[in-house]
């Protein structure tokens, strides 16, 4: 009996390489990231190359479906396993592809919009071109895309976005105790002190920034603390800023939040009574205008008596026995 040669996909098996390439390029690229040896702009474009990898693999997979259902023959093992490792490898993509899309937050938010603390350390996001340019894409052509198809309201971006509790905080306490405060607990956050003024006086004005990592993709972070006197004691302003349009799991407004929580905790260690501290806006807003007795004048107004002063006995001088020339 002639026995013919069974039918043999090539696809099954090339995807499955395909697929194993695809999640090597992932997870370095992941790896790779998260403990600093590559950019952003590498690792965004590293990760896109494993996006396309990987979907070239499934394409070869559901070729190789096909070819084995009309022909049969070996090779379903092979596409399956081409078709599991792509779908793996897609996890990451996916992932930094849907936070840079949905998670629209501001690359650079602060307590105070219009006198933002200072920074020393310059913003490395304009060293990314292209992640510059896909968010810059992002705001000119997808959401406006999105908005007219779906009908909502426009996407808006980190600098229209309001956050009502990103705001100035003040403290019953001296500018020298709560930079203190505001030290140990960059500390405790793991965050590293790069630029700092301490105090030299009590009522001296401060200001310290460090930088943070996210926990997931290891993105770099600049946070600012700038404290100054006020009449209550201390006014607290926080900058946050990243060093790349990437987007992680946290934002610049959870880290301002972050900083606020920790230095609450440390004061809360530290005096024992947190609501005696904190000043509430709403007790600002409540206080009484003060309302001058009479109206301003355009002239000073002339005292109504004459200023009286004792005569103290005046030293007697001494003519060094000197002669009058006129007598």
């Amino acid at each position: 009996m002639k026995r013919y040669a069974a039918y043999k996909t090539r696809s099954a098996p090339a995807s499955r390489i395909v697929g194993a390439v695809a999640l090597a390029l992932a997870v370095t690229a992941y790896l790779s990231k998260r403990f600093g040896f590559v950019d952003a702009d590498v690792f965004a474009l590293s990760l896109a190359g494993a996006g396309v990898a990987a979907l070239l693999a499934i394409g070869l997979a559901l070729i190789a479906f096909q070819r084995i259902w009309a022909h049969g023959g070996p090779g379903l093992p092979s596409a399956l396993t081409g078709m599991l490792l792509a779908a793996i490898a897609l996890v990451a993509p996916g992932i930094i592809l849907g936070m840079l899309v949905l998670q629209a937050g501001p690359d650079d938010l602060s307590t105070n919009r219009v006198d933002p603390p200072n920074m020393k350390i310059q913003s490395l996001s304009e060293e990314q071109p292209f992640l510059g340019w896909f968010n810059t894409s992002l705001e000119t052509h997808l959401w406006p895309a999105i908005t007219q198809v779906t009908g909502s309201e426009p996407k808006t971006t980190g600098r229209s976005r309001q956050y009502p509790d990103i705001v100035p905080r003040r403290y019953r306490i001296p500018p020298a105790q709560l930079h203190a405060a505001g030290a140990k607990a960059v500390d405790t956050l793991g965050w590293v002190v790069v630029d700092e003024l301490p105090p030299d006086l009590l009522d001296a004005p401060t200001r310290l920034q460090a930088v943070g990592t996210s926990r997931l993709l290891g993105l770099k972070h600049d946070v600012s603390l700038r404290i100054r006197p006020d009449p209550l004691g201390a006014l607290l302003d926080v900058r946050a800023r990243s060093q790349t349009p990437l987007k992680d799991l946290t934002g610049n407004a959870d880290n301002i939040r972050l900083v606020f929580a920790e230095i609450d905790r440390v004061l809360l260690e530290t005096y024992g009574d947190l609501a005696r501290l904190s000043v509430d806006e709403d007790e600002l807003e409540d206080e009484p205008e003060i309302v001058p007795l009479q109206e301003p004048r355009d002239t000073i107004p002339l005292p109504g008596f004459k200023p009286y002063f004792e005569e103290e006995e005046a030293p007697e001088v001494d003519d060094f026995g000197l002669t009058d020339l006129e007598g």
